[in-house]
């Protein structure tokens, strides 16, 4: 239909500009004719409809309308408006030769600009670093091949360590290693279907495929593209990522099978070469990452963040004892996102501190209402390794507990298993310092990292969580048997234990028998913005649940 209705434009376009050469060269012959000015200088207007004609249609055109114009001013024509003299033929012939002769100039002056501005166009569209055809000349055939509907598929091509080479050794060689590069595609690949974003990144046209043979053909290419490289007294092994989408008629803009394919080829670990087809759930959570990294600090900056708190039951003393501070995001209308996506977003993205100051700030507020009311309660916080080993926030967070007379003791600080694999021994010692203040260290999510019972007992903490993954199988043997052993191995070290996720009466009993501490989950409250946990805290009786 696109290709049909182009065709109309180009059609209706030369059209417009026949009738506009035609109404021209009447208008003049008329002129000429009706005021007697065919001996003067009338005709001479005519060289106005020879030129344009020349930058419509160049040559061909000027010439073919030079010769109308010739005949219509000569034999066809008087010398004067009145009577019948005609005019001698070597007058319009020679009249004729010299519009010939302006057409011929004309239109070969319009050729060479039109030639000079192709050769212009097509190295705008060649790389400078490989002599391929640039993403310009891509986005034109992907759009021609979409317009078509025709069945292809592109492949984008990463050397992704090549950049980081470039900074350590002499250009030559790292044309050396494009020109290497570029051979061995051409010789793999038809070279009028490859073309290059950058001196990186290569990108692959195919037409006809079978998507099983092809994905094969182009682990087969990694294998020989990844191997070991020896330049001069330098060996290099390139990191390459290879991305294919495949397109079966369901894309309809060029720009999307691009992006299909550079997304296709971020999946995999960073540093390791790989082939990868478009996968629609990794491109989801592409988007979703660049739209959640780009509205935290607008969130921030809105108060769209709020603050809830889920109760943590001690089963020791019979009452509500703890909670946990949970972090919580009112996006609106733009849906709700879990903090298990939008934290690693933000520490990946360095606002992982903006977000617990701001915690932090939040919790001391709320926390001096409470007091007010006659309510001083534990609270834990969340903190990733990068604020534990950031001397300058630990130092702002004393700041902080000491100028709002906030207890070290009612302030948790608790940390995953996982943080301590960053830098075992340095966040040893920090929470070794933390707790010697009175901070109360909880170790989250016990038995889901690489921690056993056995080296566990080399970290600073007071409390160790239990995950609700363990809760969820409590009647299992082996699982059971783990959790009992876990509890009583933390008592001997002088720790207390608190189950996550409890949700029913059964895994409470359980939990009881086995010596628990304390119960967290929805089996007692899920968690309560401030107001909500005040209410929850004035009402609670352990006896309604036992």
């Amino acid at each position: 239909m696109k290709k049909f209705t182009k065709q109309l434009d180009i059609r209706s376009k030369n059209g417009w500009r026949v009738l506009l050469v035609a109404v021209m060269s009447i208008s003049i012959a008329v002129l000429a004719y009706t005021y007697g000015k065919t001996v003067q200088a009338c005709s001479q207007l005519n060289y106005i409809v020879i030129i344009l004609a020349a930058y419509y249609w160049q040559t061909k055109g000027s010439v073919t309308v030079a010769l109308i114009l010739g005949l219509s001013a000569g034999p066809l024509m008087s010398i004067i408006s009145y009577g019948s003299l005609s005019q001698h033929p070597l007058n319009w012939i020679l009249r004729v030769a010299i519009y010939l002769f302006v057409a011929l100039n004309v239109g070969y002056i319009f050729n060479k600009n039109i030639e000079k501005s192709e050769e212009i166009k097509e190295k705008n569209l060649i790389s400078d670093f490989t002599g391929f055809y640039n993403t310009n000349k891509l986005f034109l055939e992907l759009g021609s091949l979409i317009e078509k509907g025709e069945r292809f598929c592109l492949v984008f091509i990463n050397v992704v360590n090549l950049e980081e080479i470039s900074k350590y050794v002499d250009y030559d060689i790292i044309e050396t290693i494009i020109h290497r590069g570029t051979k061995h595609l051409k010789s793999v690949f038809k070279e009028e279907n490859l073309y290059s974003v950058d001196y990186n990144e290569y990108l692959i046209i195919q037409k006809e495929y079978d998507e099983t043979t092809f994905v094969e053909l182009m682990t087969k290419y990694l294998e020989m593209a990844s191997k070991t490289m020896v330049i001069e007294d330098y060996s290099f092994k390139l990191v390459i990522k290879i991305g294919i989408s495949f397109n079966n008629g369901d894309i309809s803009e060029a720009r999307e099978i691009y992006n299909k394919a550079r997304i296709a080829a971020d999946q995999g670990e960073v540093y390791k070469s790989g082939v990868y087809v478009c996968n629609d759930r990794f491109r989801k959570e592409k988007e979703l990452f660049n739209e959640i990294s780009g509205s935290i600090q607008k969130a921030l900056d809105n108060d769209e963040f709020y603050l809830v708190y889920q109760p943590i039951v001690s089963l020791t003393n019979k009452e509500l004892a703890h909670a946990e501070v949970l972090l919580r995001w009112d996006r609106g209308e733009r849906g709700l996102v879990g903090p298990d996506i939008f934290i690693p977003i933000a520490e990946k993205i360095g606002l992982i501190k903006h977000i617990t100051t701001w915690i932090i700030k939040k919790l001391i507020t709320e926390k001096k209402e409470w007091k007010n009311k006659g309510v001083n309660i534990n609270t834990a916080i969340n903190v990733t390794s990068v604020e534990i080993l950031d001397d300058s926030f630990r130092d702002w967070v004393e700041v902080v507990v000491k100028e709002n007379d906030i207890e070290r003791s009612s302030v948790g600080i608790e940390i995953t298993e996982r943080v301590i694999l960053n830098d075992e021994k340095k966040i040893n010692g920090i929470l070794s310092s933390l707790r010697e203040k009175g901070y109360k260290i909880s170790m989250d999510d016990f038995g889901t990292g690489y921690n056993s019972l056995i080296n566990v007992s080399k970290i600073p903490f007071d409390i160790i969580k239990i995950d609700k993954y363990f809760v969820d199988r409590m009647n299992e043997l082996e699982i059971y048997l783990m959790i009992k052993h876990t509890i009583s191995f933390i008592h001997e070290l002088g720790g207390t234990v608190i189950a996550e996720g409890v949700e029913t009466k059964e895994q409470l009993e359980m939990l009881k028998e086995l010596g628990c501490d304390s119960i967290q989950g929805y089996y007692f409250s899920k968690p309560l913005v401030s107001d909500e946990f005040m209410e929850y805290y004035k009402n609670f009786d352990i006896n309604d649940y036992l």
